[in-house]
């Protein structure tokens, strides 16, 4: 936090004017005060300051810099040497400026329908006739997974249930077979119950009714826009059309007034969020997956730029340091956009997505023709890398140029310039397989294999590496797998298409089976991007190691690397010493007071002060997102009657009391972060984790292209095995051999730390479920 001291302002001849001054500044009138602090003939030490801080208030942070340089060093005024340290990092970063320039969604874009982009050259390749031995493989795993879904949805039905009246669910004490009974029950609960659509079934997704005959080749191509991947309701999961939901809309509101400021979120983010007593790091994971979770929700949710409109005005507290260093007696927060497509009567919030919500890639693609196309190299299926750097292109805003530009720093641009990276070679391995495909067939498959790559990464080593539980570890494996490749393959010889594809999403895997969007259009929900509020994971200092040499050699702020200046160390440090340093740095543990002191001081364009903390708790009752305990009602969870059903832990009991003045109160973020009570090796709460559960699998199993799209013809051979033999690890000692001298090089799962030696359970928990899955097939084989 900003320290709290004031500037002091001594018995001289400006003393009149500098009281003027700190008045207009608590008035939010800083160019005036600046103006009368430019006036002064002498200017004295506290002139200094507070037109330091004035600048601060204007973003004209190289004009604070210098003026807070003159006087930090002074006893009287070191309480500003953290503003100082943070105007330098603003000015070298450029936080000033809007990445990308604003823009509002426009009622005639989002009701023109499907824009997926035209070219002649994106011929189909028509699907080859089945053989007969095809053909009966074919019927072979549709009867076989009729069968087995018929004897699994009667064991899940007699095992699957919750047979205690606990407030917390209890699959985790259970066997491993159990524990995975009981979950696809709650898959399957989720599925029928808590899935509901973003428009009236009458009025079409987007409200495009004239539908058409789809272009050809959308058959074999994901659109920029994301259209058409639902050949019958081409809009749905489209950049531009709405959130859906996962709690009823009709018994949910959107908080106003009084409400929506009670309590006040600064005093949540200031009591319940700070980092009061250090950060507390998770010992199972490496900042990479705190890096990957922020990648991959740009690729599936983003609300657009906040509206113009009125700012909400959240008061600071008398012992606010921002208060007292920035004389400042406000947050303001400008409102989220509004859905401009609403119509008379809809009375439940509605709010529109700005990116597609498939799973395609658009943070490194665009969700646009014309981004698509400016990204492109148009030579061989490429993406366009600059020749000098290998990095990405950066624009005249200082920010590299992507898919997602939004909430820019270091962590992302090391993660879009590797996965560019792996389109442009996955291009080279289509074009010497293939060398008949064209420019644009090249791209187009590029892109498909490229975004499968990402799923299964999050799927099946993210996933397990942040929940780190044997049950979910074989949970998700089984997502992509199925749970009889798990049982009768080793590893390493699994494949996502089996000889005999068993057609059933649990036997046989989501992956190559049936689309199913469980009769609602797909969306991603508000619910989603709420609980994935995963702040808590970033630490506020960043770590470089330079292979091969011992320590650390310099550390980093946060907020200096941030937006232009994320490239500035990417072109000046090689990208591998980057990746090193994130394999051996921990991100912090997603508990109370544990947020990044540099998001609650962040600068914006427009705000030189927004604490993003209390901007995450005003979302969600502004978007009519459920507080905690209704929001597990809606779910069909039971909710808590006292603060300690959270937590044990005494001092957290008290602080919440503080704040809360009931359980009711208690805001969803808060809640989550509270929950002690988690399934074993979880990284957070089953609050969380019941979204998580149903999204997870929604996220592949709605998606044409991983399910009846999921083939040959439409990925090539050679793209199938790509994906089947690929890894994060792989990825990155694809790009950076050099990696291999690493801790790379000792682990299986590039998401935990990357340590060398021998490894340790407790920061290697997946390498121990791998060793007890080896021995348990050991056993049967011998059996």
């Amino acid at each position: 936090m900003l320290n709290a001291g004031t500037i002091p302002i001594s018995n001289n001849e400006g003393f009149d004017k500098l009281t003027r001054a700190r008045t207009l500044l608590e008035a939010g009138k800083a160019p005036e005060a600046v103006a009368l602090l430019e006036a002064l003939s002498d200017k004295t030490d506290a002139a200094s300051a507070l037109l330091g801080v004035a600048y601060f208030r204007l973003e004209e942070y190289a004009k604070a810099a210098q003026e807070l340089e003159k006087v930090a060093a002074r006893p009287a005024y070191q309480h500003l040497g953290r503003l100082l340290a943070l105007a330098r990092a603003n000015d070298k970063a450029d936080v000033r400026r809007s990445v990308p320039p604003q823009s509002y969604f426009e009622p005639r874009d989002l009701l023109s329908g499907p824009k997926p982009g035209a070219n002649s050259e994106r011929l189909s390749s028509r699907k080859p006739p089945q053989t007969v031995p095809e053909r009966l493989l074919k019927t072979l795993g549709g009867w076989g997974g009729f069968e087995l879904g018929e004897l699994l949805g009667s064991l899940t039905e007699i095992f699957g249930r919750e047979k205690t009246k606990s407030l917390w669910s209890t699959w985790y004490e259970h066997g491993p077979i159990r524990a995975l009974l009981m979950l696809a029950r709650r898959r399957e609960r989720l599925n029928r119950e808590q899935i509901f659509p973003a428009y009236a079934a009458t009025d079409g997704t987007g409200f495009y009714r004239e539908h058409g005959a789809p272009p050809n080749w959308v058959e074999y191509a994901r659109t920029a826009d994301g259209s058409y991947n639902d050949l019958d309701n081409p809009m749905a999961g489209a950049a531009g059309t709405r959130f859906g939901y996962n709690t009823d809309p009709a018994r949910t509101v959107a908080e106003t007034g009084e409400r929506l400021l009670t309590p006040n979120p600064r005093m949540v983010s200031r009591v319940l969020l700070t980092r009061k007593n250090g950060f507390k790091p998770v010992p199972f994971l490496n900042l990479v997956a705190a890096s990957w979770i922020q990648f991959m929700n740009h690729d599936w949710v983003s609300y657009g730029e906040p509206s113009n409109g009125e700012p909400y005005r959240i008061p600071l507290a008398e012992d606010d340091p921002v208060r007292k260093t920035l004389h400042q007696t406000h947050l303001l927060v400008r409102p989220t956009q509004v859905d401009p497509t609403r119509k008379p009567g809809e009375t439940h919030p509605t709010h529109i997505n700005e990116v597609t919500s498939w799973w395609d890639g658009s943070q490194i693609y665009g969700s646009d023709e014309a981004t698509v196309r400016a990204l492109r190299s148009h030579q061989g299926g490429k993406l366009a890398l600059d020749p000098k750097t290998g990095n990405l292109p950066v624009l005249a805003d200082g920010v590299e140029h992507t898919g997602f530009r939004r909430n820019w720093w270091l962590g992302l641009s090391m993660l879009h310039v590797l996965f560019v990276k792996e389109h442009n070679a996955i291009c080279d391995r289509l074009a010497a397989s293939y060398p008949q495909f064209s420019d644009q067939r090249l791209f187009d498959t590029a892109r498909l294999i490229n975004a499968a790559v990402m799923a299964k990464i999050h799927t099946v080593e993210w996933t397990p590496a942040i929940l780190p539980n044997p049950a979910l570890y074989q949970a998700m494996n089984a997502n992509w797998y199925g749970e009889l490749t798990n049982a009768l393959r080793a590893k390493k010889a699994r494949r996502t298409l089996a000889t005999i594809n068993i057609a059933d999403p649990v036997a046989g895997g989501i992956v190559g089976n049936a689309t199913d969007n469980h009769g609602v259009p797909y969306s991603l929900t508000r619910e989603f991007l709420s609980v994935y509020r995963l702040h808590s994971l970033l630490p506020d200092r960043i770590e470089l190691h330079r292979i091969g040499a011992g320590g650390i050699e310099k550390t980093w702020a946060l907020a200096e690397l941030r937006q232009a200046g994320a490239h500035t160390i990417t072109n000046a440090i090689p990208m591998a010493d980057l990746f090193h340093s994130f394999g051996l740095q921990h991100p912090g543990q997603l508990v109370l007071n544990n947020y990044p002191e540099t998001l609650q001081n962040l600068s914006i364009p427009g705000a030189g002060f927004y604490d993003l903390a209390a901007v995450d708790v005003l979302r969600d009752r502004e978007r009519g997102v459920p507080r905690y305990n209704q929001f597990r009602r809606l779910l069909g969870l039971q909710p808590i009657t006292r603060f300690e059903d959270l937590t044990s832990d005494a001092e957290a009991v008290r602080a919440l009391a503080s704040v809360y003045d009931t359980v009711e109160d208690l805001d969803l973020l808060v809640g989550n972060l509270a929950e002690a009570h988690r399934p074993t090796g979880f990284g957070f709460g089953e609050t969380l984790f019941e979204i998580f559960i149903l999204n997870a699998s929604r996220r592949l199993q709605a998606d044409r292209f991983f399910t009846d799209s999921y083939r040959e013809d439409v990925y090539t051979a050679q793209g199938l095995e790509w994906i089947d033999d690929v890894s994060l690890r792989t990825v990155l000692l694809r790009h950076y051999p050099e990696l291999a001298r690493t801790g790379l090089g000792n682990v299986e799962n590039a998401f935990e730390p990357w340590d060398v030696g021998a490894l340790d359970s407790e920061r290697h928990p997946l390498r121990q479920f791998d060793a007890e899955l080896r021995a348990r097939d050991e056993r049967a084989r011998l059996s």
